[in-house]
């Protein structure tokens, strides 16, 4: 559900796939709501409380992805950034770790390379252009398609 995607092509079908997920999460939070009100028993009510919280928990952080990548999409910036090294992705395997400079502040995250060649990129000391939002400057994402000069 993380993926460090980056083209304007990538987050605008993430965005619309992340909408559609809030969407449904949302319904199941009101359907639980619900279904907490007019339960008879304190167990069905335990259940449908347990529900609720785990969209609710789902809800939250599927919305900090949508805002990330909705400013990344709506209003990117460009910085250069140096590889460092390889790192782990959860969930996804090996990336590249890489920092970057916004503002005089530093910047270090990883990201996968998919699907480029790991061996088309240069690490360490390989300059790529890294795709970051004024609302989240440290959530930059490494674009290895745009070699900084």
């Amino acid at each position: 559900m993380l993926l460090n995607i980056v083209t304007d092509e990538e987050l605008l079908t993430s965005e619309i796939v992340k909408t559609i997920l809030l969407l449904i999460l949302a319904g199941g939070i009101i359907f639980n709501l619900f279904r907490i009100v007019r339960a008879e028993t304190n167990r069905k009510k335990l259940i449908n409380l347990i529900l609720f919280i785990f969209l609710f928990i789902a809800i939250v952080i599927v919305f900090k992805q949508y805002r990330l990548e909705a400013a990344l999409l709506r209003s990117p910036e460009y910085v250069p950034g140096t590889t460092i090294g390889y790192c782990s992705v959860f969930a996804e395997g090996q990336g590249i770790e890489f920092e970057y400079e916004v503002n005089g502040r530093k910047f270090l995250n990883c990201d996968t390379f998919h699907p480029i060649s790991k061996d088309s990129i240069i690490v360490p000391g390989g300059k790529y252009m890294v795709r970051y939002s004024k609302k989240f400057p440290d959530k930059g994402r490494m674009d290895f398609n745009k070699k900084a000069e």
